[in-house]
């Protein structure tokens, strides 16, 4: 199997994030995405006091209508905080030795990959996705330290929207994918500020989590 695991805190989760997903699923021919809240992540707060409770039911209610899509709780019951390479090692304990892992991240997480726990051994174990944004600035990935070398042309026709998918070789022998995206301007951040003045996030999020966020009274 193709397993993409999209870690993040989803606080809340937002379209964006699934759009990505499903760009990313049909993009590489993966077989599920399973979406894992972290319960205490390693590198920032959760604000507001959202319980990883919370934020799991807000993603399960998130996915419901697409078949490809799985919350996954892993993250609630692994020891604390949520380093991503125990996620890592738990769904390869899960799936076996023949799944094929695909860890999506965000373009600027991945810059910082270097200050994250046991960065060698994670990317030995999984290749990496994350979305490329048209007119974004990525030299930095050229002179990225996990990267043996990088393709100028290529990124400029990922840019130009002339090619939608492109991949990069890790110093560990695993890739860097790179799903040319649409840009979508949604910030869980911006979310949860615009629920706390009272503003319309109306399309912004999936109606169901929008009411499970108006029932629990969460982020005011």
């Amino acid at each position: 199997m193709r397993i993409g695991i999209y870690g993040g805190t989803f606080n809340p989760i937002h379209t964006a994030h699934l759009y990505i997903a499903e760009e990313v699923r049909e993009a590489l021919g993966l077989d599920e995405v399973h979406f894992v809240p972290a319960a205490m992540p390693p590198h920032k707060e959760v604000e507001y006091h959202v319980s990883a409770e919370d934020r799991l039911r807000m993603v399960e209610l998130a996915i419901s209508g697409n078949p490809a899509f799985r919350a996954s709780d892993l993250e609630l019951t692994l020891p604390r905080p949520s380093y991503s390479i125990k996620t890592v090692e738990a769904f390869q304990e899960r799936f076996g030795e023949k799944a094929k892992l695909f860890f999506i991240t965000g373009l600027d997480s991945f810059l910082e990959v270097g200050t994250w726990h046991a960065v060698d051994r994670l990317l030995a174990k999984c290749d990496f996705v994350t979305t490329f944004r048209p007119r974004s600035d990525h030299n930095d990935l050229g002179k990225h330290k996990f990267i043996r070398e990088i393709d100028m042309v290529m990124l400029d026709e990922l840019d130009q929207r002339v090619r939608s998918l492109g991949s990069v070789e890790l110093v560990t022998g695993r890739d860097l994918w790179l799903v040319a995206s649409v840009p979508m301007d949604i910030s869980s951040t911006d979310i949860r500020q615009r629920l706390k003045k009272r503003k319309t996030v109306k399309y912004l999020l999936p109606e169901p989590v929008l009411s499970y966020i108006i029932e629990k009274r969460l982020y005011i």
